[in-house]
């Protein structure tokens, strides 16, 4: 019995579908979208059905210019130590009140997530006053990627997260690296839940 090109990828996408949710690395993940069609079904799949929206869970892809833009936001954040400079990299409340079991998320988000990280800007732009002549080089992700399993008090989806990614920069003429402890994915865009 023969079956038509389009049929086996409709199949291969119901699969990437089913599985990609489950998969507990990205290389599982990222071998099974390829396995499929050698595209980026992956993402697809996991979009919602209004394709303007990626879907809370979606996977975002590595590094692109507008993550390069927030990465430049936070370097300039802890230069200045203004942690208000860096808000659109800082894991957004809305996302973490829709995403995480909890009698107050909001209030939550506050204490585990966006007091740390001004801490974390005042003790980085204290610690290191000579950042202020810091000029960006890079944002890398880390090479872990891990689904978070859905928990009480915790996350009530499956996001993705990944640790010790690095921002480089070049402070006269000396190469440095700024680690990122965790950075949670979240509508297909990576977000700073944890600086320090």
């Amino acid at each position: 019995m023969r079956v038509a090109a389009g049929t086996w990828r409709g199949m291969a996408g119901i699969l990437v579908a089913t599985l990609v949710p489950g998969c507990r690395s990205m290389g599982v993940a990222n071998g099974i979208a390829n396995a499929a069609d050698g595209s980026s079904d992956a993402q697809a799949s996991l979009a919602s059905p209004d394709a303007s929206t990626p879907s809370d869970e979606a996977i975002p892809q590595g590094p692109d210019e507008e993550l390069t833009g927030r990465g430049k936001h936070l370097l300039e954040a802890i230069s200045r130590n203004d942690a208000q400079l860096a808000t659109d990299v800082l894991f957004p409340r809305d996302g973490w009140v829709a995403t995480r079991e909890g009698s107050d998320p909001g209030k939550e988000w506050e204490k585990r997530v966006a007091s740390p990280f001004r801490r974390a800007i005042r003790v980085l732009s204290r610690r290191y006053p000579d950042f202020d002549r810091a000029k960006f080089v890079s944002f890398e992700m880390g090479r872990a990627m891990v689904q978070e399993t859905p928990k009480r008090h915790g996350w009530r989806k499956p996001l993705w997260t990944i640790r010790e990614s690095r921002l480089t920069f070049v402070v006269d003429g000396r190469t440095r690296m700024l680690p990122i402890r965790e950075m949670t994915a979240w509508r297909g865009a990576w977000y700073v839940t944890k600086l320090r």
